[in-house]
């Protein structure tokens, strides 16, 4: 699941350290032997600041697939030292799928 951290006039999200990223406890996703983190930056809301996307590690949060909103805080801290926190309700459903035979 790809979460973002927006940059603001307050916070610049590409000095987010990728290892501290937790949302509700899940950790980022990792790659191949070396480990490596999936996250990159991207401008996602389109206001010119390079985002941080991270991928969350699904299997950390399984136990509340298909549950009601919940609130998920998302923590980590920048390279500085310095941590910060966000909280909002989130909805985790199950992959469907879909009649590959219809085109839209």
């Amino acid at each position: 699941m790809p979460v973002a951290i927006l940059s603001s006039a307050d916070l610049d999200a590409t000095t987010v350290d990728p290892d501290t990223v937790r949302l509700a406890d899940a950790q980022v996703k990792t790659v191949g032997k070396s480990g490596k983190l999936l996250c990159h930056t991207e401008d996602v809301d389109g206001d010119g600041l390079a985002d941080l996307v991270c991928e969350i590690a699904m299997i950390d949060l399984a136990a509340s697939v298909g549950t009601a909103d919940i609130s998920a805080t998302l923590r980590a801290t920048t390279f500085d030292g310095t941590d910060i926190e966000g909280t909002n309700s989130i909805r985790i459903v199950k992959d469907f799928d879909c009649d590959r035979s219809t085109r839209y």
